[in-house]
């Protein structure tokens, strides 16, 4: 076990890993790159897996209620609302809710989720989240690994540490101060987001949405929804969102006006996500008036009474490489791979790659086959990933491609044909 880490991105993943290892007597750093010390939500959701409800279960000691489940999903097809109900179980919340409550147990942050903070546990390490720190580079030395960052106020700060760990998500920079080897690429589509207060619909479209995720297949694009706690982490019907992401193909090229639809009001041009209250209210009007007539009543009205939406590119990335420096430098969650986001299945991950780390720590596996099974279930789900949004999306040449390359890829690991 490391006495001393520095982890690299202060969201979902950076902070499974840190109260993990705080919990296990590590001293722990995280440097995270937005100055906003509680961060923006976008109300987003997040679905949990099992990882992730164990992870809670050993190391929350908030008492708050985390997600709740969503019993049934049902599929939509074009306008028939009622086309199928299956007995797939989510347990879903919101990005918001579980920040403050892993933030809680890290560093202590009271918020409007978690208005009293958990006392340390006997043990825990220290720990520190200090918000504005850019890492400008990663370095191995006799001592360990330095780590160079530049805060807010203009001066480089450097700090050593037995252990690095890069959660910083699609863009890391931990990966590319690494120059590891990175397959990164814009999906074609991209996915317009927003929330809607159930008070603010009409009971019959809140009925419809409620305790169930709902995707609505259409042509060449489509529709989920589910209902989401607010940041304030309240589940009482009537206080929840109803949150929905809508897949829309659009190629990156200059006959989409590609360009025009990332710049915010302010006139800046955005690299892939215009954030909630920027999106020009020209830009999703236009958008509606072309899609709306194809949509179905329950969704429109979503659509209608969404005030700030925010739109992002759909990339998805795969690095085939997660530990340097002979182990000193990993890389988690999204930094080691991105999907494409129709699994759901980015919290997961994370919470995954710590509790293996956890069995590496215990000596209960190598570093090296932690590396390996996080690659190979890595590309297990970039490919698949990428072959539901092709075959929701794109077309059938695209899906049948990639359908081919997810079973040569399968086959290949039931032989043990796959390494890292």
């Amino acid at each position: 076990m490391p006495k001393s880490v520095i982890i690299v991105g202060g969201s979902i993943a950076g902070l499974l890993h840190g109260i993990y290892l705080k919990r296990h007597g590590a001293n722990v750093i995280i440097l995270e790159q937005d100055p906003n010390p509680r961060r923006s939500s976008h109300n987003a959701g997040i679905c949990f897996g099992p990882s992730v409800q164990e992870f809670l279960r050993l190391y929350n000691d908030t008492g708050i209620q985390a997600c709740q489940p969503a019993v049934v999903t049902r599929l939509a097809y074009r306008q028939n609302l009622y086309w199928r109900d299956t007995g797939i179980v989510r347990h879903l919340t919101s990005w918001g809710v579980l920040y403050r409550i892993l933030r809680a147990n890290f560093d202590g942050l009271a918020s409007d989720a978690v208005t009293i903070p958990p006392p340390a546990r006997a043990g825990d390490g220290q720990c520190s989240y200090l918000p504005g720190q850019r890492v400008t580079s990663v370095q191995k030395t006799s001592d360990g690994v330095v780590v160079g960052y530049l805060g807010e106020d203009g001066k480089e700060r450097c700090s050593v540490a037995d252990l690095v760990i890069g959660a910083d998500g699609l863009h890391s920079t931990v990966r590319g101060l690494l120059n590891a080897p990175v397959v990164k690429e814009y999906s074609g589509y991209v996915s317009w987001r927003g929330t809607v207060c159930e008070a603010k619909v009409s009971p019959e479209t809140a009925r419809y949405f409620q305790d169930r995720t709902v995707l609505s297949l259409l042509k060449r694009t489509y529709i989920v929804c589910y209902i989401i706690p607010p940041d304030s982490g309240s589940f009482a019907p009537g206080t929840r969102l109803i949150n929905w992401v809508w897949y829309c193909n659009l190629s990156e090229t200059p006959e989409t006006n590609f360009a025009e639809l990332l710049t915010d009001t302010n006139g800046h041009l955005h690299a892939n996500t215009v954030p909630s209250g920027l999106v020009r209210a020209e830009i999703w009007k236009s958008h509606l008036a072309h899609m709306l007539p194809l949509i179905p009543g329950p969704f429109a009205e979503l659509f209608t009474q969404t005030e700030q939406p925010f739109i992002t590119k759909v990339n998805d990335a795969l690095c085939s490489k997660a530990t340097f420096f002979d182990g000193r430098v990993l890389l988690v969650g999204d930094a080691l791979a991105t999907f494409r986001p129709h699994f759901a299945l980015a919290t997961e991950q994370a919470a995954r790659h710590c509790l293996g780390l956890a069995r590496v720590w215990k000596g209960e596996i190598s570093l090296q086959l932690w590396e390996r099974e996080a690659v190979d279930h890595a590309i297990k789900i970039w490919l698949g990933s990428r072959v539901m949004g092709a075959g929701l999306l794109r077309g059938w040449v695209e899906f049948l491609l990639l359908a081919w390359k997810y079973v040569v890829f399968f086959a290949r690991s039931k032989l043990g044909w796959n390494r890292v």
